[in-house]
């Protein structure tokens, strides 16, 4: 189960890294057309904005494990060992709490859209709860991978200060 889980949250970043290729190489043509005096494809940009909303979500947990995101930690390196543990601790169950929450939000309006047959129009029409599926299914992910860190013992944050000091030349400072 572990093994399958692991290689969903790697394959969820893999395809957040194809789609991020691909908006990349939709926007360059699209450009690239219009400078010819064409009209381009409306597909490339419905392809886009479906892609902005699918990268972070499905990219995000991969993120999480690997304690990738961006956080101020400078409060935290003012106060003692001991209460920087325990608010680390608290930063992790509120964020499996707040990515529980939306994820169960999502996922109720995922079912509404699909009961009630929504259609998103665009360039092509196509089901909403297929473009909104992507929101409750990243932070269901990502409320995973920070429970797991927790029940684990880590901090749910990456240790960027180590990892200066680790960097910085000998009789520097």
């Amino acid at each position: 189960m572990s093994r399958a889980y692991t290689w969903l949250v790697n394959a969820m970043a893999w395809l957040a890294g194809f789609l991020m290729a691909g908006m990349m190489l939709s926007i360059c043509v699209d450009v690239i057309v219009r400078n010819l005096g064409f009209q381009s494809s409306a597909h490339l940009f419905t392809f886009t904005e479906y892609a902005l909303l699918m990268v972070p979500c499905l990219g995000a947990p991969w993120l999480v494990r690997e304690k990738g995101h961006v956080y101020v930690e400078i409060f935290l390196m003012s106060v003692g060992e001991r209460f920087r543990r325990v608010m680390t601790f608290a930063v992790g169950l509120g964020c499996v709490l707040v990515c529980g929450l939306i994820a169960w939000y999502g996922f109720d309006v995922t079912w509404t859209n699909y009961v009630r047959s929504d259609v998103d129009v665009r360039s092509m029409d196509m089901p909403r709860w297929m473009v909104v599926i992507f929101i409750p299914i990243g932070f269901l992910m990502m409320g995973i991978e920070f429970l797991r860190l927790i029940s684990k013992g880590e901090s749910v944050l990456g240790d960027l200060t180590s990892t200066l000091a680790a960097q910085k030349p000998e009789g520097r400072s």
